[in-house]
Parts: C-alpha cells; structure tokens; sequence
C-alpha cells in the first residue's frame, strides 16, 4: 500500500508551530508570518497547526482572525469542527452574530455533530452579551428578537438531530430571566428535565435568581423543593439569592430563618450573606443586631470589607449614634481598608440630612488629604448640605472650586443652586442659572422647572411661572404630579376655578393620574376657598380611587360642622363625607 508523502520541511513547521502554541510562544505578528508560511506548503494535515494560528490570532484581532479563516476556506485544506469553533468565537466577538450563525449552519451540515452543541453555546453566549450591553445588532438582528434567533438555530440543531446540553439550555434560561420572562424560562426549564437533562445547580440558581428579581417568592421556595427533591444541596450562592429577594423587601423573620437555616444545613454564612443581612438590619434601625453580627462575622474569622462598615456606619448616621460612627471609622481604618469615594459620600449625606454640615465639611477635607477624589456627588452632597443651613455663600465657593479643577456640574448642582437661591429671595438669580442651563450648560430637568415654577408662583410672578410651564415640552420633557399640583393649587388660591379644573382634566388626558397627596391638597384648597360643591367632586375621586382621607382634609370638613354648616352642605358632598359632617 502507498503511503501519503508529506514533505519533510512542513511536517517540521507543523510540529514547530504546535510546540511553540502550547507553550505560549507566539504573539500575533508572529502568527501572521507563519500562517503565510504555512498556507503557501499545506496539505490536509496542516488544520491543526492553522488552528493554533487561528486562535492566536483571534484572541487579540477577532476581524483579523475571520479573514485568515477565508483564506483558509479558499485553499486545499478543508476546515474541522475545532476551526469553525475558533471562526464563531472570532464572530461573535467582533460583533458578526450574523456571520456566527452562518458558520453554525455549516457545522451542522457538514456532520460536527457532537462539537456543534459546543459551537452553539459559545454563539448564544455572545447573543445574550451582545444583547446586554445594548452594542449594535446587525443583519440578523435587525430583523428579529433574540428570543427568534434562539428559537430558529434550535429548530436547526433539532432538524439535524443536535440535541442540546445542559450548558445551551442554561445560557438561554439566563438571558430569558434576566429579561424578567422567567413563564418562558420555566417552560425551557421543564421541557429540558423531560428529555433526560439533569439540571445543575447553575440552572438552578438562574431561575432562582429570575423569580427573585420577579419578587415570585412561592415559585422561589417550590423550585428550592424540587431541587433538594433531586439531590442538589443549595450552596452559598443560592442561599444568598434567597436572603438577598427577602431583604429587598425588609423581610426580617424570612431573612434570619434562612440565614440560620444555612447554618443548620452545615454551610456558615460567607461575607456575603452576613453583609446583606448587617445591611437589612442597620437599614431599619436594628443597630444592636446588626453590630452582634458584625462580631460574630469577625470571631468567625471573615473580615469585614468597605460594604459592611458603610451599612453599619450609615445606620447608626440614621440613629444619631455619631460616637459609634467614628468608632466604627476608626475600626476601619485599623483594619486597613481604605475608604472610596462612595463611602465618604454616604457618611457626608447623612451628616448634611442631619444639620451637620461642619462635620461633612471635616470628612470632605480629610477626604482630600487622604488622596481620595471627590466626585461631582461630592460636592452636590456638601452643597446641599450648605443649602440646608442657609449657607448660600459657601455653596458658591463649592461650586467656584469645583470648576477650578475641571469638574463639570450636573443637573443636581444647578438644582441646588435654584433652590438655594429661590429660597434665599434671590428669585432673579435663580433665573440666571436656570437660563444658563436651557443656554448653555446643558439640559434642565422637570425637577429643575418645578423648582423654578415653585419660586416664581410663590413670589407672585405666574406669568412667568406659566411661561415656563409651556416651555418644558418645548425642552423634550413632559410636567409631572408635582408641576401640575403648584399650577392646579395657584389657580384656586387666585380663584381661577374653571382653569384649574381643565388642567387637572388635561393632566389625567396626558397619562399623569392624581395620586392621594395632590386630591388631598386640591380638596382642602376648596375647602379653604369655601368651594365646597367643586371639593365634594374631589372627594368623589378620592373615594373612587380607594385613596385614604388625610387627616388634616377630614379636620376641615368636621370645621364646617362645627360652624354649624353641616347641614347645609350635607347634600353637596359624597355621602361617605356628607356622614362624617354629622357626627360631627
């Protein structure tokens, strides 16, 4: 029998290329000339080593690695299923899911059965990343969903008799959930555990995960059954997916049973679950518990990071309890932990909330000293903290040193600086600065011009307030409950009845819907005006719409009682009202 001669000076190439490959010896550049080498003296056997040049290739130049695979596919060397793998990767990762897709119909058809599964997941990888980091689709995806694009290359594997694994199924599992349609990853979930696929702990914990974000709290614990019924133990991962959708929602009783739980089942609790417990604590004021475990966690021998000492430090910011904070600061630095920028940013907002503004003054200088940058948050935090105590003088040296190191304002500090100079009679300049930012400084918020429609319509100047109230669709923005509420209550304060009537009509048309707070205050306006008929029309909403009666609206209806006008406008109310005027 004839054997196949294969040229000394390849198979020596070949054999050099591969060494140098496992051993991580080649770099791009390298792999260019070699692959030129190689290609011009290939034969079938030459795949192996075009794939370690492929792969190298495509690690750093992705676009790079797709035309060398066209090269590849013009010559005699005919491509395997590892090629087609190096060639989807490469698409994907350039962002070609459309040319991936393609290259996985080949694998298919050409009989790479077994590798197509793996060339598959690595395609719905990259669709899931793509997707989630919202980079431009092309070809494919400009013309259908992902969820489309999954359903036809399964469809495809099906037709071939692919059968996908566990890994394929759990990818398209963990896009559905992430996209809150967990009905639909559910029923991929089921299907695959019917056709003999056991899930792992992964899938488990995704579709744990997706009825978490869901807050489906029953479908959680039942899929929790069904896992312990088949053999998986939960692990800290999906124990801390469980504390973590309980303590979202300040679920204590819940929270603590699992995080006992955990340790009866032999698992301790990790960093993690301690910190996310410590956090729920310390948010509703249990400072006591929340301390008791930050010990525990240390006797434990898990050292507390930056995360934890801000939950405990923000709480006991909330309590008042300043001695523990700087305690606890101190204990953070012996430790070794430097703070971030969000740290002091946290602290420095509690301390302003609290009228402490000389305190956060203090925490922003050592800040500084400590190499720590203050960001545009820093500065908003300390200038509202300024503006809290009337301080207008030191929020516009904040903002002069902001701008002295190239720091750009935001929305949040031109707010500040409106309100600030509103509240301090300085309606004129808060108009500067609010034209500075439709000119110049960027775009103004709705909360910008309710600060400013806020100023003015306190001030007496409603033609202007009314100007700018035209202006906001003007701006690409849409008036909110709160503009509509300062506009409706100055109409009725200046008696123009009917006109705030159609406004409060037009807002509703324009999808804005009254909530309790702005039917509460309209009622009590009327009340206040002697409008009685037109404030029974708002208390029939009030009721229509299962709102509770303020306590402040309720004592100016028992006032007209009490005036001895009960009856009279008995009649004029909704007879839940007109019965309270009675009793009266």
């Amino acid at each position: 029998m004839s054997r196949r001669f294969v040229p000394v000076g390849r198979h020596i190439l070949e054999q050099n290329i591969k060494a140098r490959y496992h051993a991580g010896d080649i770099g791009t550049e390298d792999a260019l000339h070699l692959f030129d080498e190689l290609l011009q003296v290939a034969g079938r056997s030459s795949i192996h080593a075009i794939n370690c040049l492929l792969t190298v290739v495509g690690r750093d130049c992705p676009a790079l690695g797709v035309s060398l695979f066209n090269r590849v596919a013009r010559s005699k060397v005919a491509p395997c299923s590892i090629t087609y793998a190096i060639l989807v990767d490469c698409c994907c990762r350039a962002g070609r899911q459309d040319l991936g897709h393609t290259a996985m119909g080949h694998v298919i058809k050409m009989g790479f059965l077994a590798d197509a599964i793996i060339t598959f997941s690595h395609l719905l990888k990259a669709i899931c990343a793509e997707n989630k980091t919202s980079y431009a689709m092309d070809i494919v995806l400009q013309e259908m969903d992902i969820s489309s694009i999954f359903d036809r290359i399964f469809q495809e594997m099906s037709r071939n008799g692919v059968q996908p694994d566990i890994v394929t199924y759990t990818i398209q599992m963990d896009y559905l959930c992430k996209s809150g349609r967990c009905t639909e990853a559910r029923k991929i979930f089921d299907s695959m555990i019917s056709l003999g696929q056991k899930p792992t702990v992964t899938t488990y914990s995704i579709l744990l995960h997706g009825y978490a974000m869901e807050k489906s709290f029953h479908d959680m614990l039942c899929l929790i059954d069904l896992m312990v019924g088949n053999g998986i133990v939960p692990d800290h991962y999906v124990y801390n997916i469980l504390i973590s959708a309980y303590a979202k929602e300040e679920m204590v009783g819940e929270v603590m049973h699992i995080f006992t739980k955990m340790r009866q089942q032999g698992l301790n609790p990790d960093a993690v679950s301690y910190g996310t417990v410590i956090d729920l604590l310390s948010r509703i004021g249990r400072m006591d518990d929340a301390m008791s475990l930050f010990n525990q966690m240390i006797t434990e021998g898990l050292a507390p990071g930056i995360i934890v000492f801000n939950h405990l430090i923000s709480g006991f910011c909330t309590c008042g309890k300043w001695e523990k904070v700087h305690e606890l600061f101190s204990e953070m630095l012996d430790c070794g932990i430097c703070p971030d920028t969000v740290f002091f940013n946290t602290v420095m907002d509690r301390l302003c909330k609290n009228g402490r503004v000389t305190e956060a003054q203090d925490l922003f200088d050592l800040m500084v000293h400590m190499g720590v940058k203050p960001d545009v948050c820093t500065y908003n935090t300390l200038m509202g903290g300024y503006l809290f105590v009337g301080k207008m003088d030191e929020v516009s040296k904040l903002l002069d040193n902001m701008v002295s190191i190239g720091m750009e304002p935001d929305v949040i500090t031109y707010n500040i600086l409106i309100d600030g100079y509103s509240k301090n009679g300085r309606i004129d300049d808060a108009l500067v600065v609010f034209r500075e930012m439709l000119d110049t400084k960027g775009k103004p918020s709705v909360i910008s011009f309710n600060i400013m429609i806020g100023a003015l319509l306190k001030c007496g100047r409603k033609a202007e307030a009314k100007d700018l109230f035209d202006g906001i669709w003007a701006n690409g923005l849409v008036p909110d409950i709160v503009t509509y509420s300062l506009m409706i209550q100055k109409l009725i304060e200046e008696g123009s009845l009917q006109e705030s009537d159609d406004l409060f009509v037009s807002m509703e048309k324009n999808g804005c819907a009254a909530n309790s707070r702005m039917l509460n205050a309209i009622v009590r306006s009327l009340l206040q005006k002697g409008e009685v008929p037109r404030a029974g029309t708002y208390l029939s909403k009030i009721d229509e719409r299962s709102f509770i009666l303020e306590a402040s609206t309720a004592s100016l209806l028992t006032a007209l009682a009490s005036r001895g006008k009960g009856q009279e406008y008995k009649e004029l109310l909704p007879e839940k009202y007109s019965e309270l005027l009675i009793e009266a």
